[in-house]
């Protein structure tokens, strides 16, 4: 395929992978391409690394001319929607390290979620998996909520449960609570992978804690009390986040659209009044990346 001379890259660039497309100025898609984890807080040259594992991903699927990466040809204008995009400092570094991309528009990625899910229009999202967010657009107003890293922030998320799923497993173990269905599940469970369940969450990551989530979902809807309890002490959290969302002056009339991989499961156990709120999700963070580069195109 000849290289054309100009392509729009969108990046959703998140906590444990990185998705990217590219695309025509017309919108038409080229090619799509993955890579690693892309935490611009955690690590900005380790986002970096697979962005372009992603970038090269993607222009092989395109049928593109690897050289047009670097050679000046082709003008990239690229968008992203990054993890780690609100601390200071590491977007600067994140565009000296990818310095071939023309125009790079680096923002958060609840920034670029939210401008998937409502297709541009005004809105509010909710994302729930590993942690949880809230952010709203309104116009040129923006406001956030929550989603400052785990174990500090980030109630209702997959790992601040699976963190307390891991209390309730060690309170048990050594008598300080009654043994529970949800308690069994946890050590079989940490216990089949080979680990030793009283020791394996010293230096877990939020990562690690999350992957807990699903057993906890599983032992309440075997009927298990604790983890019910658990679950719908998280619904509560994610109430507290869209009531504080939408208590913004102009914010309260915004549909809120609940996006992440536990935003299915988990919202049943919301109040009612919270799952009221609650709107179709038009697109990803990958779309909203894709709508910032073809608005940024226009300053080419």
């Amino acid at each position: 395929m000849t290289n054309p001379s100009t392509l729009l890259v969108a990046i959703d660039a998140g906590a444990t992978k990185t998705a990217l497309r590219i695309a025509t100025p017309s919108g038409d898609v080229l090619g799509e391409g993955f890579g690693g984890p892309a935490n611009i807080a955690t690590s900005v040259e380790q986002a970096a690394k697979s962005m372009e594992t992603a970038l090269r991903d993607a222009v092989r699927s395109a049928g593109l001319d690897e050289e047009a990466l670097h050679d000046g040809a082709v003008q990239w204008i690229a968008a992203a929607g990054a993890a780690g995009a609100e601390v200071a400092g590491c977007t600067e570094k994140l565009k000296e390290l990818l310095p071939y991309l023309t125009i790079f528009d680096v923002r958060t990625d609840a920034y670029t979620s939210c401008l998937g899910a409502h297709g541009g229009e005004d809105g509010a999202i909710v994302a729930i998996g590993t942690g949880s967010v809230g952010y709203a657009i309104r116009g040129d107003r923006n406001h956030r909520v929550g989603g400052w890293g785990f174990p500090q922030d980030d109630e209702g998320g997959g790992a601040r449960i699976g963190l307390e799923a891991v209390r309730h497993m060690l309170a048990a173990s050594d008598g300080r609570a009654t043994e529970s269905a949800l308690s069994v599940s946890v050590r079989r469970y940490l216990q089949e992978f080979g680990k030793d369940p009283m020791t394996w969450s010293v230096g877990a990551s939020a990562a690690d804690f999350a992957v807990l989530a699903p057993v906890v979902l599983r032992a309440a809807e075997n009927g298990c009390d604790v983890a019910a309890n658990l679950l719908e002490n998280a619904g509560r959290a994610i109430a507290v986040l869209v009531n504080a969302l939408l208590r913004e002056e102009g914010f309260s009339e915004l549909k809120v659209a609940f996006t992440g991989g536990l935003a299915s499961a988990l919202l049943p156990w919301c109040p009612q009044a919270v799952r009221d709120k609650g709107a179709l999700c038009q697109g990803t963070s990958l779309d909203g990346a894709m709508r910032l580069a073809m608005e940024r195109i226009c300053m080419v």
